[in-house]
């Protein structure tokens, strides 16, 4: 029984392939048509990007990059000082 289901789905395999990737082809280039071009590229992009997140590296790098640049007895200061030139500012 198994060597049958095996030689259907090789015969079958090439057909299913002739005919899927037109179809699949006509598909996208309909869903391009109605509009949803724009979505499809921000949904593949998305996609990019979080696989690119993912990566060790890519993550260690961008928690660097938004990591604050002050630590947190400085952040008052500068708070602070913040403060006191917009008042300055809305006096004047």
């Amino acid at each position: 029984m198994v060597w049958f289901l095996a030689f259907c789905a090789v015969l079958v395999s090439p057909v299913i392939l002739i005919f899927g990737v037109p179809l699949a082809v006509g598909i996208g280039t309909e869903l391009v048509e109605a509009g949803a071009g724009p979505i499809l590229a921000v949904l593949m992009t998305s996609t990019v990007a979080t696989l690119l997140v993912r990566r060790q590296p890519v993550r260690t790098f961008a928690k660097t990059m938004l990591r604050s640049a002050t630590s947190g007895r400085d952040t008052k200061r500068l708070i602070a000082g913040t403060a006191a030139r917009q008042a300055a500012k809305s006096i004047s």
